[in-house]
């Protein structure tokens, strides 16, 4: 049988292996070491909410979190990822934002309110030499506002370098199973580790899904387009900026690379949300090509 290989950094794979039975001490312990929230209190309370979350305008995408875990005194949305765009942030802030809101509606006083966490998993490094950085409100001289809000984020590259140093920690260890990139490294994690064998065998078996082979392939092509396809853009706007005035310049450049993502039949949604353009814009530019 071909040992096809696919990561935990493809959402798809990330969130069937998380939701099974076999990831769940694993995923007990990935959290309580990141937030410091007690193992024994999350392995109590733990369960998984819907992860769609409630629109706040008709004309509002839905918006979906990878996961959503409820642990008694507070709620965390985890979410893994892949790339990086201008936007991301935002976005992930704003899944965060809608689960406060409807903590809120749901509580009976505001002395009820859980706390609000994002576990992010960046397979990216906009962090320079950080790991893991904790993001909370606070004013310039450090002290923390009253706010139940906070997010973290792993930095997956780092957390590889830390990997293969024969000091690395607990948590570092155990997030080395996001970071394998081939079977040959997952099968020598999981003979060194028998506490992640549970978690290694369940990524082996969703793997060799004929299904999710092929979904999974013809999503790493359009990735691997789509960010070539940006790459140029980025390279064309500066050059046609200079030419042309860097608004208008980007814009054509803009025009040119979703032209580009036409033609290669890239789904519109994601279109949509590398461009930032509306579909009726895309439209009309799929109508002039």
């Amino acid at each position: 049988m071909d040992k096809k290989f696919i990561p935990l950094t493809y959402d798809k794979m990330f969130k069937m292996v998380l939701l099974s039975k076999e990831a769940r001490s694993y995923l007990i312990d990935v959290i309580s070491l990141i937030t410091k929230i007690p193992k024994d209190s999350i392995k109590k309370n733990i369960t998984f909410k819907n992860n769609e979350h409630r629109l706040s305008a008709i004309s509002e995408k839905k918006k979906i979190s990878d996961l959503v875990v409820d642990v008694g005194n507070g709620v965390i949305n985890i979410e893994m990822n892949k790339d990086y765009y201008d936007g991301l942030l935002d976005r992930n802030h704003d899944y965060i934002s809608k689960i406060r809101n409807n903590i809120i509606s749901e509580a009976k006083t505001y002395k009820d309110m859980k706390r609000v966490i994002q576990i992010n998993f960046d397979d990216f490094n906009i962090y320079k030499d950080k790991t893991i950085l904790k993001f909370e409100m606070r004013d310039e001289s450090g002290i923390k506002e009253g706010v139940a809000l906070e997010s973290y984020h792993v930095v997956l590259p780092n957390v590889r370098k830390k990997y293969y140093n024969k000091n690395a920690d607990e948590l570092i260890r155990k997030l080395g199973i996001l970071v394998m990139k081939n079977n040959k490294e997952l099968e020598k994690l999981i003979e060194e580790n028998m506490e992640l064998r549970p978690v290694g065998k369940k990524m082996i078996e969703i793997s060799r899904d004929e299904e999710l082979q092929g979904i999974y392939d013809g999503e790493e092509h359009e990735r691997k387009v789509r960010n070539t396809l940006i790459a140029d853009a980025i390279e064309k706007g500066w050059y046609e900026g200079e030419e042309k005035g860097i608004e208008k310049g980007k814009r054509q450049s803009l025009e040119i690379v979703v032209k580009r993502m036409l033609k290669e039949k890239i789904n519109i949604e994601i279109i949509e949300k590398i461009s930032g353009l509306s579909k009726r814009e895309i439209n009309d530019i799929e109508n002039n090509m």
